[in-house]
């Protein structure tokens, strides 16, 4: 089985989104401001009836109104404007992503680059941080929002008995030891993790649970997370459906970036991705054809 991965937050998203707003009418453009997208949509508000296009615009102003710094180019918005159904197709994006109008960047990803993306992100956002909070002899309780509830854990056994002395050394050994575990995080490992997860999954039969409980609930669906120290991918598949919904992210990190840059960028720079299963099967790289063209289709 291969597969294909799909970042939940990609700015190459934002070319399908401007086109589909301005075939619905709306005037907006790359070099469109939030102030000018963010006083349309306040206008909208009592309205009782939008085009799918104008409801799609608001979602995406509203989103944008979280981080007016970064346009919210998340997967969800862009499937809405293409027309698709919320399941990922592979074929197609390839397709779109080789028009030739379209020059901002990739939309499917091989999984030598997701891991390139993952290990670039324990690097950038705990790796490169955590070196230097030590080197500055920061150290002390600083260093502890780098830390699992497994790092955690032998300091709140301890908090009742050690001293502070005694509670620093133990965290700055705990967080030399966690800089050296991010330090041999590289994209050959990470690969290798996403590989043997994605085999685990495929290998082992019968291990999806199906929740709730409940047999009467109107929602149920068959889930299962696999994880390595490095990444974990959470399966999803609707009861009696047979499509599977697969996510892939860092094992750790998701809310760093709190600390690393400003509160709540965890959805851009988090490296979350949507994986794909696709039938091609030789060489491990996506194959694109760069004479493959697909219009552009709203709906």
């Amino acid at each position: 089985m291969r597969y294909m991965f799909l970042k939940r937050y990609n700015p190459a998203y934002d070319f399908f989104l401007i086109q589909y707003f301005r075939e619905g009418g709306i005037e907006f453009d790359e070099n469109t401001t939030f102030d000018e997208a963010d006083q349309r949509e306040l206008f909208s508000i009592g309205l009782t009836s939008m085009t799918p296009h104008e409801k799609l615009f608001c979602s995406y102003v509203r989103s944008w109104r979280m981080h007016p710094e970064a346009r919210p180019s998340y997967y969800e918005l862009f499937d809405k404007a293409i027309g698709g159904s919320g399941s990922p197709d592979a074929k197609r994006l390839l397709r779109l992503e080789s028009n030739k109008t379209q020059r901002n960047g990739k939309l499917v990803f091989s999984e030598r680059e997701a891991a390139v993306s993952i290990s670039e992100f324990y690097r950038k956002f705990l790796r490169n941080p955590l070196k230097m909070e030590l080197e500055r002899g920061g150290g002390g309780k600083d260093v502890t929002k780098f830390f699992s509830m497994e790092e955690l854990r032998p300091l709140l056994e301890v908090r009742q008995i050690a001293d502070e002395e005694e509670k620093e050394k133990l965290r700055n050994g705990i967080a030399k030891h966690l800089l050296e575990w991010f330090s041999s995080i590289t994209p050959e490992k990470v690969e290798s993790d996403i590989q043997r997860i994605l085999r685990e999954h495929e290998e082992v039969d019968d291990h999806m649970k199906l929740l709730p409980d409940d047999p009467t609930a109107k929602e149920r669906s068959w889930s299962c997370r696999h994880a390595s120290e490095c990444v974990e991918i959470d399966f999803f598949q609707e009861f009696g459906s047979n499509s599977q919904s697969i996510f892939l992210k860092p094992s750790r990190g998701f809310r760093i970036s709190d600390h690393v840059e400003e509160p709540g960028r965890n959805d851009i720079v988090f490296p979350w991705y949507l994986v794909v299963r696709t039938e091609w099967q030789a060489g491990g790289d996506i194959p694109r054809t760069p004479k493959a063209r697909e219009s552009v289709r709203y709906s």
